[in-house]
């Protein structure tokens, strides 16, 4: 072999380190994007009557910084701040329905009861009839406005959990097509590092709803299941998710897993982590309870 071809060799492989380092600077802020270096490979040696004589290097492939004990754990704690992020939330607005001072519910019914402790001191005084009717108009209203703004939060916060929904059925299908395009290139001797990196994103994306057990597939796809066992994507295939208002209580909502026609209720409390689940937590727990309290206060 000329040392023209060994030249041209070490030449051609150099020249794939500044493409590895443009491609790196194009992604710099993709946080699921994994930073890839070429692996070089030592040329087979040539022998000769005068010696063994070198064949320079080659390129054995590229490889992307990747470990999958770290990414599994950052999927899951994301997942789990996504759903302590969006119940806070949600429940920083329900406090606001509730403020102190003379406008809270609190000094409307102080001022009620008040005004029949006035009352009781004088029956027969007219002003204080006039005041304890007055009062308590004042405090009927206020409970009336706040029923009416726990209303409006509860239909809000359904509308957001049909948006979510949407979202993981829509990040599901997404998926199932990487898996495709991955299961297309198997039989290589490389890997396809950036759909690797665009799987990797997905199920980030789908942690940011609902918390994913993910085992491998085939060629490198991912196989998500959620709600303990049902299974969201299974190579090219998907299931969904929709939504199911209680019958006994239409103010509460659940969610069902559908899949080849079948369908089955999907327990919230086995989501874990995500958006999904702490949205779902603060519909029917949380604003449920105050609602019910402001019933009793009523």
């Amino acid at each position: 072999m000329s040392s023209l071809n060994i030249a041209r060799e070490v030449e051609a492989a150099d020249g794939v380190a500044p493409v590895l380092f443009g491609h790196s600077i194009s992604y710099v802020y993709n946080e699921c994007y994994s930073l890839q270096t070429v692996q070089l490979l030592i040329s087979v040696f040539q022998a000769t009557g005068g010696g063994y004589f070198g064949k320079g290097v080659e390129i054995a492939t590229v490889e992307r910084a990747y470990n999958a004990n770290l990414t599994r754990e950052a999927r899951i704690t994301g997942a789990v701040a996504a759903s302590d992020a969006a119940r806070l939330e949600r429940l920083e607005q329900l406090e606001t329905l509730f403020p102190m001072g003379e406008q809270g519910l609190g000094t409307n019914l102080n001022g009620m009861l008040n005004a029949w402790g006035d009352l009781t001191a004088s029956p027969s005084n007219s002003t204080a009839r006039v005041v304890v009717i007055e009062r308590a108009n004042a405090f009927a209203a206020r409970l009336r406005d706040t029923a009416g703004q726990i209303d409006l939060l509860r239909n809000s916060t359904q509308q957001q959990v049909g948006e979510q929904v949407d979202a993981v059925n829509r990040l599901a299908q997404d998926l199932a097509t990487v898996n495709r395009r991955i299961i297309e290139t198997a039989g290589g001797q490389h890997t396809p590092n950036d759909l690797f990196d665009e799987r990797d994103q997905l199920l980030r994306d789908l942690s940011q709803y609902v918390q994913l057990s993910v085992v491998p597939g085939e060629a490198g796809t991912s196989n998500v299941f959620i709600g303990g066992s049902q299974p969201l994507v299974l190579g090219t295939q998907t299931g969904r998710i929709a939504i199911e208002r209680d019958p006994m209580d239409t103010s509460r909502i659940g969610l069902v897993f559908q899949q080849a026609g079948m369908s089955s209720p999907l327990d919230p409390t086995t989501l874990g982590g995500g958006e999904l689940a702490g949205t779902l937590r603060f519909l029917n727990d949380d604003l449920q309870a105050v609602q019910n309290q402001v019933g009793r206060l009523a």
